[in-house]
């Protein structure tokens, strides 16, 4: 199990503050590549508006939901469920700890401090990540082998992609160490 809890540095209600940490698991999920999900949270309106069950009613809502269904894609299978908040102990404790004075924590919890909301970053990041880039042509080259036929271009992507790696579709940047 990996304990992680998010300090959210700007106002925000308690349904938002559920979606960021929903935003915070699931890209954690994707961090550790797991394919299958079992989500539970104990905001009844946040896990029915998941499930489809209720509709988002306003335009914060509706854009965290959006983030949301947008990162499920990237699962194999997922559900929610919702669980009540006495059973939800640990979860409970690391809300209490993100609350605290960060100097006091225990140093096998993980935490992030955030202090603008995902769903402005991700907007943000869509917008640009919109056109292809470098990036796309160094994915291509690492599985293909392929070269631009201008030899000057063929030259500067093969020596960027020796600085990168590939694994599952994903490109790291090589270290010493590790990717």
């Amino acid at each position: 199990m990996i304990e992680y809890a998010l300090k959210l540095k700007f106002p925000t209600t308690n349904n938002e503050a559920e979606y960021e940490a929903l935003i915070a698991g699931l890209g954690l999920a994707r961090v550790v590549r797991a394919k299958n999900l079992k989500i539970c949270g104990d905001s009844r309106l946040v896990v029915a508006q998941v499930n489809g069950e209720f509709e988002a009613k306003d335009n914060i809502m509706e854009n965290y939901l959006r983030v949301l269904k947008g990162i499920l894609t990237q699962f194999d299978e997922w559900y929610a469920e919702y669980v009540l908040r006495k059973e939800n102990i640990m979860v409970d404790a690391l809300s209490k700890f993100a609350l605290s004075e960060i100097e006091k924590y225990p140093m096998s919890i993980y935490f992030q401090v955030l202090k603008t909301p995902t769903i402005h970053v991700i907007n943000f990041i869509a917008l640009i990540g919109a056109e292809s880039c470098w990036i796309d042509l160094s994915k291509i080259h690492l599985e293909t082998g392929w070269l631009p036929d201008d030899a000057q271009e063929a030259r500067k992507l093969s020596v960027r992609a020796l600085r990168y790696l590939l694994i599952e579709g994903l490109l790291y940047k090589r270290s010493f160490v590790i990717p």
